[in-house]
């Protein structure tokens, strides 16, 4: 459906905002529609008018035959967090889209009037601006419609952020290093991975050559700068599909590279329990791991297989039980909500069975058809919103009565029911990369196909973005160029505009 603008040059959040509540009916924003609007079939009208005092909005909205207007006003300096005029209008024209879409159906999304990936970021934005948890959480309900259950999550994730930020210095990182290779593709699965026979394969042996090179490249700019790295994420992909060799000759590389602060946290994923071998496990031990992910995403052999696992639900408890008796290492599980062919009840003995095991992690997903994935390619029909829905929620309360917390959170488009995804975690065990690269804490340096080194945490609010080309063999290509922009770190530390590629302000994240 079309939607169309009037005097509102914010197409971006009018279209978000559509995307979020009605995502079936394919809202686009027409910033240069002729007049008079197309008024047949369904449409949106977004107007926007400014005041001497601020700003009102006024969306139109026309659905199955049914129209409706709701004007939302916004008034500079009524609110700590929203006094620049930008801010307010925007915030305007979101508010305006809910309220017509909640006045024209009756349903009020979980998320209110947010859109953005971020909601945990919003939320430390109130706190920052002088806010108590209580009143951020009070604001997120009544300024941004949010379900109040979603609010209180979204307070307690940028509370952890709060706390971690105090312990960071200037000149601290993230690492990430991706492994864009898996021995076999997930329906629902949009990334970049590729599968390969072998991870002695022509294609993996080149990509791993390239990896080490700008790892070189990156560990000598970080070095100049003085950086030093609190946590390391090596995924991907499947990373334990590389050999153990691989494996260790890639962790040697990272340590000798880099700077590892004391206590660095290391993580490396090995999501398919049907890629762990002891050989494997001993090589990542052996070479610093802290953490690894041992990642079932369903406990149901059924619904395993009609996403494509290649594993069982028996082999996850093979999986944890060894890396358990590699000792040493913490275990983050990965459990999806609205799976094809799951039932509330099998979800529920899925974060049964995952609580028996005991993870110091447990991160629930929210299915997302994500355009190039299997699903989305055979117009898979997602789950209704409430059956979504009733997973998360007992989700969320059988891992508050087995003692964990949610301590991150991110949305994703295309989700199911437009819900979330939450870490929960062990008292004292948070997984502090996640927090640190999806709250924007400190520069995040990637590596490998499609990875990108954001430079962000210097208080601005400006993200500095390096992209690397999506494909392996893209990438293997373009491996020069990459250098030349990796060797330039040092200088983005002391002034993070100085050779990047984007700079922006990462607002719509967050709203």
């Amino acid at each position: 459906m079309k939607i169309y603008l009037d005097g509102n040059p914010f197409a971006y959040d009018v279209e978000q905002t559509a995307l979020a509540l009605f995502p079936g009916r394919g809202p686009r924003a027409a910033a240069d529609a002729p007049r008079p609007f197309d008024r047949t079939g369904d449409y949106g009208i977004s107007r926007l008018t400014y005041t001497k005092r601020g700003v009102t909005a006024a969306f139109t909205l026309c659905l199955d035959g049914q129209t409706v207007t709701e004007i939302c006003r916004e008034n500079l300096g009524d609110s700590a967090e929203e006094r620049e005029p930008e801010a307010l209008a925007r915030h305007a024209v979101r508010r305006s889209v809910y309220k017509a879409y909640a006045a024209l159906t009756g349903e009020k999304p979980a998320w209110g009037a947010l859109s953005g990936v971020r909601p945990a970021k919003l939320a430390r934005r109130l706190m920052q601006a002088g806010m108590t948890p209580e009143e951020a959480e009070k604001r997120l309900r009544r300024g941004y419609y949010v379900r109040d259950d979603k609010a209180r999550l979204a307070v307690s994730a940028a509370v952890c952020a709060e706390t971690l930020s105090r312990e960071l210095d200037p000149r601290d990182a993230a690492l990430y290093v991706g492994i864009p290779f898996c021995p076999t593709r997930c329906a629902y699965c949009s990334f970049i991975s590729k599968t390969a026979p072998s991870a002695d394969a022509e294609a993996v042996v080149a990509y791993l050559d390239a990896l080490r090179r700008e790892l070189a490249a990156m560990g000598a700019g970080a070095a100049a700068a003085g950086a030093r790295i609190r946590a390391v994420y090596i995924g991907g992909g499947t990373p334990t599909f590389l050999s153990a060799p691989q494996l260790s000759a890639l962790m040697a590389e990272i340590r000798g590279d880099f700077a590892l602060a004391p206590g660095c946290e290391f993580t490396v994923e090995a999501g398919r329990p049907d890629s762990l071998t002891e050989d494997k496990l001993r090589a990542v031990a052996e070479g610093g791991a802290t953490r690894v992910s041992v990642n079932p995403q369903s406990f149901s052999n059924r619904v395993l297989a009609a996403i494509g696992r290649s594993h069982s639900a028996e082999s996850v408890y093979d999986a944890f039980r060894a890396v358990r008796a590699t000792g040493g290492m913490e275990i983050n599980m990965d459990l999806i909500a609205g799976l094809p062919g799951d039932t509330a009840a099998g979800f529920a003995q899925s974060v049964s069975r995952t609580l028996e095991l005991g993870p110091e992690n447990v991160t629930v997903h929210t299915l997302a058809l994500k355009k190039g994935s299997s699903f989305a390619e055979r117009h898979q029909a997602q789950l209704s919103p409430q059956l979504i829905a009733d997973m998360l929620s007992t989700a969320h309360r059988m891992l508050s009565e087995a003692g964990y917390a949610p301590y991150y959170l991110y949305r994703q488009k295309y989700s199911g029911g437009s819900f979330e995804n939450v870490g929960w975690a062990k008292e004292e065990k948070i997984c502090r990369y996640n927090v640190y690269m999806m709250e924007e804490l400190l520069p995040v340096l990637a590596a490998g196909a499609g990875a990108v080194t954001k430079l962000s945490g210097d208080g601005t609010g400006r993200i500095e973005r390096l992209t690397n080309p999506k494909y392996p063999a893209d990438y293997c290509a373009a491996i020069g160029e990459i250098l030349k922009k990796k060797t330039g770190l040092a200088g983005l530390f002391d002034g993070r505009t100085k050779s990047g590629e984007t700079i922006e302000r990462n607002e719509n994240d967050e709203i």
